[in-house]
Parts: C-alpha cells; sequence; structure tokens
C-alpha cells in the first residue's frame, strides 16, 4: 500500500510540475505575442517577469519530486526514468525564458515580413506542448496510448523544422545588414529550440515505454 501511495505523490507532482511549465509557456507566449505586435513595450516586459516566475515555480515542483524520489519513492530504474522526463520537461520551460531574454535584452528588431512565419512557430510550439501533456497523462495511465501523443511531437517538429528553414531563407534574401539577419536567425533558432527539445522528451518516453514492455 505504501509503495503505491508513493507512486500517485509521484504522478500528481509530476502532472503539477507539467502545469507550472503549461504557465511558463503560457506567459512566454503571450510575451512573444505582445512584442511582435508592439514591439518592444511595458507589457511585453512584464510578461516576461510573469515567465521567469511560473519557471521558477516549476523548479520549485521539480525539486520536491525529486526530494520524493531520493527518498526512495518507486524502484531504482523508475526513479531514474522520471527524473529524465521531469528534466525534458523542465527544458522546455528554460527554452521559453532563454528565448525571451534573447528576444529583449538585444532588443531584436523584427522584419515585418518574418513575423508571420514567427507566429507560425508559436502556433506549431503551442500544438507540441498540448501532445507533450498528453503523453504525460497517459504515461501513468495508458502507456500504449502515450504513444500517439509522442509520435505526433515528432511529425510537428518536423513541421517547425520546415518554417524554420523557410524563415532564414527568406531572412537572408531580404535587404538588410548582414548583422541584422545574424540576430535575427538565432532568434529564430531559439524559438525552434523549444520544439527540438520536445522531440528529445518524446523520444525518452518512447524508450521508457519499450523499456517497460521488455
Amino acid at each position: 500500500m505504501a509503495f503505491w501511495k508513493k507512486q500517485r505523490v509521484i504522478e500528481t507532482l509530476v502532472l503539477r510540475h507539467a502545469q507550472c511549465v503549461d504557465e511558463t509557456l503560457a506567459y512566454f507566449q503571450e510575451a512573444l505575442s505582445a512584442y511582435l505586435d508592439e514591439g518592444e513595450t511595458k507589457k511585453a516586459s512584464e510578461l516576461a517577469l510573469e515567465t521567469h516566475q511560473a519557471e521558477g515555480r516549476a523548479d520549485d515542483v521539480r525539486r520536491e519530486v525529486e526530494a520524493e524520489l531520493l527518498g526512495g519513492a518507486l524502484l531504482a530504474h523508475s526513479r531514474r526514468e522520471i527524473l529524465e522526463v521531469i528534466e525534458g520537461v523542465d527544458k522546455l520551460a528554460n527554452a521559453g525564458e532563454a528565448a525571451l531574454d534573447y528576444l529583449l535584452l538585444q532588443r531584436v528588431r523584427i522584419p515585418e515580413e518574418i513575423k508571420p512565419m514567427l507566429k507560425e512557430i508559436m502556433v506549431k510550439n503551442q500544438e507540441i506542448f498540448e501532445e507533450v501533456k498528453q503523453s504525460l497523462h497517459l504515461l501513468f495511465q495508458d502507456m500504449s496510448r502515450a504513444l500517439e501523443h509522442t509520435k505526433a511531437i515528432e511529425i510537428k517538429e518536423g513541421e517547425v523544422d520546415h518554417l524554420e528553414r523557410s524563415a532564414i531563407k527568406q531572412l537572408f534574401n531580404m535587404d538588410i545588414d548582414l548583422a541584422e539577419k545574424i540576430q535575427m536567425r538565432g532568434l529564430v533558432e531559439e524559438l525552434v529550440e523549444l520544439s527540438d527539445r520536445a522531440e528529445d522528451l518524446s523520444d525518452r518516453i518512447d524508450i521508457m515505454i519499450a523499456e517497460r514492455r521488455l
């Protein structure tokens, strides 16, 4: 009975952590939207602060999970798997935070022609995290169904890669300074990092499920 109780505690904490990461990425999306629509404004900076604070709350919950696991919750191999998964989820929040830091600290000037592609990347990133949340819920309930969502993450990550290449191609065909092109390419890469990390997480979940089936 004690073992199953600890498992439920871990499950609750993992999903609470995912919720904190969800809040972080929601603020990140709002801040980025404000910057794209209005430029460097007080609103974008305030939302960036909310992003940082939400990421801090996610870190607090991640440390709770680690403490439970180090305290002996679950079997040894399961502890390792859960640690890797929650670290993977945490990296998504870190990616959003890093993208905003890049944008606001460098005061990136975003050409109007590139904004629609950045908004498409934002939409795809949001869709990807919805798949991440579904896969995490099913990881504790129905592992075979979780694979449907990890597959969807891989497909959508490929779509983001296509958008990235199109944006960079268009960017370097524009008549702007090379320094601006390089800075803007850096921003695109920061935004795409979120989908890359989500794909890494989906791979980790796939491996975890495959090992459980052996």
